[in-house]
């Protein structure tokens, strides 16, 4: 507040002349400066709310992300896509390294996923373990967990199981044009035509023979060794719940749902009071 002095004129009876009188008025201004900012009641809550989506900002994501490919899985195929080896192994998978298989006329012969492979193409069904391939007259034969698989060429003519008179055996060969079956304490020729044993072999047999099959044919074949329940769907919904980081991921993505319902409610309540 300051103070104005002025000079006001008035006539006076007994002067000649205007006489001068001096008057004070009051001038108030108000304080220069910075007015105090008065707090808003929702700045805590602001605050929590800003601190609490930083922290869960990447298990969000990752729940976001999931859930919308999971609604989409079967438009993707991917219901029924099997992981590549490389995941696969992650779940525990045992994924082989090498593959062994039986060349026979320019052709592989190999065991994957409980399926017989033609060059890298699954033919039949084929039982662990994979005992050989070997041509006998006119067809080729596959050892497949004590079953014999009768092929011609990619076609399965036949096959023929112990319950049909096939003795059990851990390899099988030829000797002379002859189907050679090694049982655990001896050598038998057997007939697929007539079902049954037809002596001791004549001359000297060749086993099937068992290499490392080639690495054009190997990638397949370890596609082919992963179980078909272990697909894209449920690699998408492990991690949607977690549990692909095993126990602690799990309570990370139920914390991240927890702290989205406390950021609902502290969103809803912030905006009611800035209404005020």
């Amino acid at each position: 507040m300051g103070l104005t002095l002025s000079l006001s004129q008035w006539d006076d009876p007994g002067v000649g002349s205007a006489a001068v009188a001096p008057t004070i008025e009051a001038d108030y201004s108000p304080p220069r400066g910075n007015p105090v900012k008065q707090r808003k009641p929702t700045g805590g809550w602001r605050r929590w709310h800003r601190w609490l989506g930083l922290l869960v900002a990447m298990p969000v994501l990752v729940l976001s992300v999931t859930g919308i490919l999971l609604n989409h899985v079967e438009s993707l195929d991917w219901a029924s896509e099997p992981l590549p080896p490389t995941l696969a192994r992650s779940y525990g998978v045992p994924i082989p390294e090498q593959i062994n298989g039986s060349p026979v006329d320019g052709h592989w012969y190999a065991q994957a996923g409980e399926r017989l492979f033609v060059d890298g193409r699954a033919v039949a069904a084929c039982s662990s373990p994979f005992q050989g391939a070997v041509a006998v007259q006119g067809l080729i034969v596959a050892g497949c967990g004590g079953e014999l698989l009768l092929l011609q060429g990619e076609q399965l003519v036949e096959r023929l199981r112990p319950a049909q008179g096939v003795p059990a055996f851990t390899r099988l060969g030829v000797a002379a044009g002859a189907l050679i079956l090694e049982t655990d304490n001896r050598l038998l020729q057997f007939d697929p035509d007539r079902l049954g044993s037809a002596g001791a072999p004549s001359g000297d047999w060749q086993p099937a023979p068992l290499t490392p099959v080639p690495s054009t044919i190997l990638s397949d074949l370890q596609a082919a060794s992963v179980p078909a329940a272990l697909n894209w769907q449920r690699l998408l919904q492990d991690l949607h719940a977690g549990r692909l980081f095993g126990r602690v991921g799990q309570w990370l993505m139920d914390l991240a749902a927890l702290v989205l319902v406390v950021l609902a409610l502290t969103g809803a309540l912030v905006w009611a009071r800035s209404r005020r």
